[in-house]
């Protein structure tokens, strides 16, 4: 993700407020409280419910989950890496190589990550971190004899060949000079041109889920396992929903967590990303992860999520309106 994108990011990764519910413990001593949902799931979303931060992106590459997929059963882990970047990680076979892979990734200067608690640091100590989980995941995935699914588009926009938001497809056909232009003269600000760059993304999940449904098909089937940024996993529409529709299965949308005091005040956040993206998310997960303990929780009141839905509430700047006639 580069610099210039970093909001966005930090804006589809959403933040999940959750209430408490029934907590149950690691009933076999294993590693990991998500021994369960993999046991009983054949498709489990682990959201990632706000990208970057550290404990987070270490639990992501950490030998416990590999682990825990792999005593459950697991076939396949689709990863959020762009696939331009899996190709490359799948030489990693030592841990040599996934510094060595972190240190061309760095190199390159074409990938610049951030930890969303300080979104305007550009750390050497992140970019070697976000890089180097990268790289162990797939060395875990093939030391665990799980496959890996590098599923991402390869830059920001994806490069789509369609486009299906209407305010996204105003404003891309916009001009450089065009584009300052209206910005000084404040006809299309910065959040309605974030919002609009987030929802496009978003509403090309469906070509993810396809991506991740041939990749499974060429592996043999079986269980997988797929970690997308939250948004992802609740969206009307989003991957999870995808996924179920092309897969014939039922998701288990787990939102993982790093501690108790990450859920503080998340609903409030969670109703502030959907106001300011203009989308539904009213969908709550069917679960909550918390990294620290190692417990899984089931969501006891989804309704508190009813709502969530702002995509009726969408904003069309005057000059979409003026110049691709956008109702």
């Amino acid at each position: 993700m580069t610099r210039r994108f970093a909001s966005l990011r930090v804006l589809a990764a959403l933040m999940l407020p959750m209430a408490g519910g029934l907590a149950h413990g690691n009933d076999r001593g294993a590693a990991t409280g998500l021994n369960a949902i993999f046991r009983t799931h054949d498709l489990a979303i682990l959201g990632d419910v706000k990208h970057g931060v550290p404990a987070r992106v270490a639990f992501f590459a950490s030998e416990e989950l590999f682990a825990a997929m792999a005593a459950e059963g697991v076939r396949h882990v689709a990863i959020e890496m762009p696939r331009v970047l899996g190709r490359q990680a799948m030489g990693v076979e030592t841990e040599a190589d996934v510094d060595a892979f972190a240190q061309d990734i760095i190199r390159s200067q074409r990938w610049h990550f951030v930890d969303p608690d300080h979104p305007n640091e550009e750390s050497s100590v992140t970019q070697h971190r976000v890089a180097s989980a990268l790289g162990r995941q797939v060395l875990l995935a093939r030391r665990y004899g799980i496959n890996p699914i590098f599923y991402d588009f390869n830059n920001p926009l994806g490069g789509f060949r369609t486009i299906n938001d209407p305010v996204y497809r105003c404003l891309a056909e916009l001009s450089t000079m065009t584009w300052v232009r209206y910005g000084l003269d404040q006809k299309v600000t910065k959040a309605d041109r974030d919002a609009a760059i987030m929802r496009e993304r978003f509403s090309h999940d469906d070509e993810l889920a396809q991506f991740i449904e041939a990749a499974v098909t060429r592996g043999g089937g079986g269980k997988l396992v797929v970690i997308p940024g939250y948004a992802h996993a609740v969206l009307p529409g989003g991957l999870a929903e995808r996924l179920e529709q092309r897969l014939g299965r039922t998701a288990a949308v787990v939102g993982v967590f790093t501690d108790g005091g990450e859920e503080v005040g998340f609903l409030g956040f969670l109703a502030e990303q959907a106001r300011l993206l203009q989308v539904d998310l009213s969908r709550a997960p069917q679960f909550r992860y918390r990294i620290s303990t190692g417990t899984i929780e089931r969501e006891a009141e989804p309704q508190r999520y009813a709502g969530l839905d702002y995509a009726r509430q969408r904003r069309v700047p005057a000059v979409c309106q003026q110049i691709a006639g956008v109702e």
